[in-house]
Formats: structure tokens, sequence, C-alpha cells
């Protein structure tokens, strides 16, 4: 199987259970796009706290379906620690706009997200989650809209752009790496730049079949721009874990742990057998109709995002 006490994957829900060693962190610094988002603000108030362990905005936050997304229900429903959740996510994100520009130049891509995720630390914010005895998670789930809006694009060769994408997302999870005072000078040639953050463990989440959703069910797309997308999220999802476990094997001495959720397994699982997780429409969107697995075109429902909270608690409880 996998990399033990590194590694865990989708593979050991349901049947048996992981035996990689789980994390109860008491900070979670997270990032995304739209299906991970809640409009948390650091600059705002109140910011996380144990008697509200996501900070603004009210619970469950302005996600991008009606109720609680994934990220809610592991914070405060089916966490094995008392956890405050930093939740940079933020809706239309992509790797980089370099690559694949977002929808609108407002939107915070993944480098913007770490920035401000580094600007709050360096303000003070790492006394407290850098103190002995904390442990601190750093999830990312992205790449859905980086996919979603190139794979029409004419203009670009999309085996490269694959390959582009996922060795940008690997810079942007090197700037997290650990650094600690006591190690700082040892692990200074490992370090990818003065500004890394100091990150240990990470939960990274990989692109699930969007083929399946309702916006690539209408015409105009035909079932030739279904199989050519789903071809760039089989190469892009392969070469993410990859290069992810790679990273976490080189830093293995240095602490650095590393727990993969599989979306695209979790969503098959769920689309292929909608009765059994209690949905029974998988191609409506409208929002109204009960038993719809999507929400305007291209989100799961609240209902479907429990469920994925659910195993990625599991996961990393171990």
């Amino acid at each position: 199987m996998l990399a033990p006490l590194l590694v865990a994957t989708a593979t050991c829900l349901l049947r048996f259970r992981c035996t990689t060693t789980g994390i109860k962190p008491a900070y979670w610094f997270s990032f995304g796009d739209s299906y991970t988002q809640t409009g948390f603000n650091v600059t705002a108030g109140p910011l996380p706290s144990l008697a509200s362990p996501l900070g603004n905005p009210a619970y469950p936050g302005l996600t991008a379906t009606p109720g609680p997304n994934w990220i809610d229900v592991a914070t405060v429903q089916y966490n094995h620690s008392r956890v405050r959740t930093y939740n940079f996510a933020f809706s239309g994100a992509t790797v980089s706009r370099d690559l694949q520009p977002p929808f609108a130049e407002f939107v915070q891509t993944l480098p913007d997200q770490i920035a401000s995720m580094r600007a709050w630390s360096e303000a003070g914010g790492s006394a407290e989650w850098r103190a002995p005895g904390r442990e601190a998670l750093f999830s990312i789930w992205i790449g859905i809209n980086d996919i979603d809006q190139s794979w029409a694009r004419t203009d670009v060769d999309h085996a490269q752009l694959t390959k582009d994408l996922v060795a940008r997302y690997l810079t942007h999870v090197q700037t997290l790496v650990l650094v600690s005072s006591s190690w700082h000078q040892f692990l200074r040639p490992f370090l990818t730049s003065p500004s890394d953050i100091g990150a240990r463990n990470f939960l990274i989440i990989n692109v699930p079949p969007l083929p399946r959703a309702p916006g690539m069910l209408a015409p105009p797309i035909t079932p030739a721009n279904r199989t050519f997308e789903a071809a760039l999220i089989a190469d892009y999802n392969a070469l993410l874990f990859s290069r992810v476990r790679a990273f976490a094997a080189s830093k293995r001495s240095h602490g650095v742990r590393l727990w993969l959720y599989d979306a695209f397994e979790a969503f098959t699982r769920v689309l292929d057998n909608p009765e059994w997780f209690g949905f029974n429409d998988t191609t409506g969107d409208d929002g109204v109709t009960g038993g719809q697995f999507w929400f305007n075109w291209i989100h799961p429902v609240s209902a479907a995002q429990v469920i994925f909270g659910r195993e990625i608690s599991d996961i990393l409880a171990g």
C-alpha cells in the first residue's frame, strides 16, 4: 500500500480503517475554491476561536451551495480535536493566474491566499499556531477551475499546461514547508525562500469527475468534449498525487506528513450509487428538486459535501 505514517487515501474508507497515524490539529489553514469557500476574511473579525471555530462569517458561512460544506462539518461536526479553521479559499480560484486566469481579476488565486495567510502569520499569528504542543494542518483543494475553464482552450498545449499547473502547485506547497526556530539553521538548505511559512502537515485533494456535472451534460457540450476533459483530469490527478507523494517523502526526515483525499473516487462512488447516499438525481441542478447531487452546474449540494467532510475527517483521524 502507501508509505506508512505518511499517506492516507479514500481507499481506506468503507472497507477498512487506515493504519496511518492521525492528526489532531489545533489550527487548520485551508486553501481552495468555491468547493471550500466560506467567505472568511482574516483582516476582519471575529477570527476563529474555540467558541467560533471558523470565525467569520456566521456558520456555515458564504458557501457555494445552501448549507454547510465539507470544511464546515469537518471543523464543527466530525472534528477529532478542538480546531480553529482559517479558511482562505476563494470562489473561482485557480492554481496561478498566469497559467489559467480566474474568471475575474478580484479572485484570490492559490498564491494570493497563501500570501494572505503569510501576512497574518508574520503580523503575529505565528505566535499562536507555532506554540509548543500545537499542530497545524494545511489543506489544498484546487484545480477544478483550472480544468473546467481550460479544457476548451485552443491556445495551449494541454499536456504541457497540466505539467505546468502541477509544477506551480508544488512550488506553492513548498513555500509552506517546515521551518522552526530550533531547526531553522539546519533546514535552510532545504527551504525554497525566506518566506517559507512552516507547515508540517498537508491534506491534498484532487479534482472530481467534472464531465459528470450538469454543466458538461447539456449542448453544445459533446461526448467528445467530456472524454477530452476526463483525460485531462486523469492526467492532472495522477501527476498531482505522484508529485506530492515524492515531496512528502523527500521531507519525511524533517517531520512533513501527507494525507490524500481522492475526490475523484469519492464523487464517482456516490454518483454510481446515488440511492445508497440519499440521492435520486445525478444530472439535475435546479436547487429546488429534492434528491439532487448537483447545484448550479458544477457544485455538489450540501448533503454531498457532508459525506466528503465526514470521510476527510475519518482520514485525518487515522
